[in-house]
């Protein structure tokens, strides 16, 4: 691995030096998409539990722990998750090496040399066991964030139960670049996925919304 602005990276990754040289720095360290947590922070009523599903090598954790009294992480890949441990110790931070699906089993997922971030699944790659939200009986859910390239539909609908009893601000990535497609969905599904259960779209910003309930 190596780092870049504080953060520990998988070596191949050529696409984050870049990102990380235009965002603030939180604690002397590297941010992501900040602005679009600070954004969605006036929207979280408490300062609970914020859920990373998807939280790559913790850039999103690592913001989150500074915020929320509690953070749980999803992220499957093995190289994510050394990083991952390398760059966020708090105590109020756990770390679930398995993604999340509408139902139990294994799943693989493909890494992307350059862009670490890209990892999806497909029909090939790293074997990873997936679990649903809804098994993780996880409680009083304040915020959760889902960037999955493309494969969110299914987390949503593995949580179902879990997202209808807290009713957490949501924010999901939908870009237009395929990624939903690639599973035979639309490009904004999880959204409406989300909106036919009664939350309603707050903001879009570069391809991910925030939902909250109405």
């Amino acid at each position: 691995m190596k780092e870049i602005r504080g953060i520990w990276f998988p070596d191949g990754d050529t696409h984050f030096a870049a990102q990380l040289a235009q965002n603030p720095l939180i604690d002397g360290r590297g941010t992501y998409q900040l602005r679009k947590f600070q954004a969605a922070l006036p929207h979280v009523k408490f300062r609970g539990h914020a859920v990373d599903v998807g939280a790559h090598v913790g850039l999103w954790s690592r913001v989150m722990a500074f915020t929320f009294e509690k953070v749980t992480a999803f992220e499957p890949l093995a190289e994510h998750v050394a990083c991952f441990e390398r760059n966020i110790q708090a105590s109020h931070v756990a770390m679930h090496s398995v993604a999340l699906a509408e139902k139990a089993g294994d799943l693989h997922l493909a890494a992307d040399d350059t862009n670490s971030g890209n990892a999806a699944v497909a029909d090939s790659g790293e074997t990873v066991r997936a679990r649903t939200l809804d098994s993780l009986r996880l409680k009083d859910i304040d915020l959760i964030k889902i960037d999955v390239e493309g494969f969110e539909v299914p987390v949503i609908a593995g949580g179902e139960k879990t997202l209808k009893r807290d009713r957490p601000a949501v924010i999901v990535e939908q870009k237009p670049n395929g990624s939903a497609e690639r599973y035979g969905r639309g490009t904004t599904d999880a959204v409406e996925l989300l909106r036919s259960w009664g939350a309603e779209v707050v903001w879009e910003i570069g391809g991910d919304f925030l939902l909250v309930w109405k």
